[in-house]
């Protein structure tokens, strides 16, 4: 309460009183002039005594008041703003002086206060939310570099917990002095930073940090917001873009060197050499072939990774696509004396898929077997059903590939021993077809192997 209140009250009260005294002493003048009393002292002493007690009644009245005043400000202040107490009503009603007024102050304060936290609670709420969703790194510090905010993503990124870093200096946190004095540059200068980083030398992903400072009312600086984007991938994407564009240089050029080659030869005379003329004719020719395969393997690749073939699902008779494969492959298998053993278990017998496809799958898993085999040997091929999906194995005892090539194997021109790759020909693009084949219905390509000792690749599709 307020020292005016208290004098408003106190004046209040000190006035009750004389107006109760002086009525008495009115009073007791009359009773002493009809009474004809002479008893003098007896009776001002009586009536002293009950004005005290009319005065000690409405003092403990407004002492009960004040106390029930207290309990709802303690109340109050221990963050109980919504709790209506007997104090309010029994003092609107009593009276509409100033302890009615406080009262009904002090519940418009307690409302509005009320309704002040809950949006602020509401809005710490969303902000939460939001960082919490972000698959960015947040973090803040005040302007001395302490440390004031950190989402779950830049915990789970710096591998740390909020309340083991709480108030910290950056490099109490991370170890990265680059990124430090980009803090201390924004926190100084008050200008935005950016720049590309690895978090430590054994980190292998890279990450895209943008540094903000926090502006106040007066544009002052009051702290720097840090944001990490994980830009791994798209550093990788990059590196096979560039990786992509120089293996179709070069898969285009070898040939369209050796097909210029042998032009200008014929040209500068070996026309008149029937027999060579027609060697180099047939060379050209071959080297025409595989640069129209390289193209229209390209042409099929994008257009499987745009999306923009559509897949026409029909039944595959399964011991029917085999034949057919295996007799389409024959002149390959012969001159390597290769055998292919076929097995399709009950219930594999056909499933649903686009033709054409799938034979081209199964045309480039089994051209890679026999060209990777040794001499007079076997290559399995099992289709299988395991649930709702097929299962398509394709097996040989050839060369293997490199664990360390297990993961590339289905990029664009990778190859494992890129010599003996363009010695038996192909484009590159023969696996990295499968795979976008097989995605597109909805499966997926797994491969397992070990050098010397021959590989699997087993496809995956859904029956139907």
């Amino acid at each position: 309460m307020s020292g005016r209140f208290m004098k408003k009250f106190t004046f209040k009260v000190a006035l009750l009183y004389t107006l109760i005294t002086g009525t008495g002493l009115v009073l007791l003048k009359v009773i002493s002039i009809l009474g004809q009393r002479t008893s003098q002292w007896l009776e001002i002493g009586g009536v002293f005594f009950v004005c005290l007690l009319i005065f000690l009644f409405f003092i403990n009245h407004y002492s009960k008041i004040i106390t029930k005043l207290n309990e709802q400000a303690r109340s109050f202040a221990e963050g109980n703003l919504t709790t209506t107490t007997t104090t309010t009503t029994t003092v609107s009603v009593f009276t509409d002086d100033e302890l009615g007024q406080l009262s009904n102050s002090m519940q418009l304060m307690a409302h509005d206060l009320n309704e002040y936290l809950q949006k602020m609670l509401q809005e710490k709420g969303q902000m939460e939310t939001i960082l919490a969703s972000m698959v960015e790194g947040v973090l803040a510090f005040d302007i001395k570099g302490r440390l004031l905010l950190i989402n779950k993503t830049a915990e789970e990124t710096l591998k740390v917990g909020w309340e083991e870093v709480r108030e910290h200096y950056f490099l109490e946190i991370l170890q990265n002095h680059q990124m430090a004095n980009l803090l201390n540059k924004c926190l100084a200068d008050g200008q935005r930073q950016m720049a590309e980083v690895r978090l430590s030398v054994e980190d292998p992903e890279y990450y895209q940090v943008y540094i903000t400072p926090i502006k106040g009312k007066e544009k002052t600086s009051q702290g720097a917001i840090m944001v990490l984007r994980n830009i791994t991938k798209l550093r990788q994407l990059e590196q096979m873009r560039s990786e992509f564009i120089t293996n179709v240089s070069h898969e285009l050029r070898t040939p369209l060197t050796s097909i210029k080659g042998f032009v200008e030869t014929l040209l500068d005379g070996a026309l008149e050499d029937k027999e060579l003329a027609t060697k180099f004719l047939t060379i050209i020719n071959t080297e025409a072939d595989r640069l129209n395969c390289l193209i229209s393997d390209l042409l099929f690749l994008s257009q499987l990774e745009t999306g923009d073939m559509e897949i026409l699902k029909e039944k595959i008779e399964v011991r029917t696509l085999l034949d057919k494969i295996i007799i389409l492959l024959q002149p390959m298998t012969q001159n390597k004396q290769i055998k292919i053993e076929s097995e399709v278990e009950a219930g594999a017998e056909y499933f649903f898929a686009c033709y054409e496809m799938i034979e081209q799958v199964m045309i480039n898993l089994l051209d890679n077997a026999i060209k990777y085999s040794y001499e007079k040997g076997i290559i399995k091929i099992i289709i299988r059903t395991e649930g709702k999906k097929v299962i398509i194995e394709v097996i040989d005892q050839g060369i293997g590939i490199p664990a360390e090539s297990l993961s590339r194997l289905f990029e664009r021109f990778y190859r494992v021993d890129k010599a003996r790759s363009r010695q038996v020909g192909g484009t590159g693009l023969g696996l990295s077809i499968v795979k976008h084949i097989v995605e597109s219905h909805r499966g997926r390509v797994q491969v397992r192997s070990q050098e010397n000792r021959g590989s699997c690749f087993t496809v995956i599709l859904p029956k139907i």
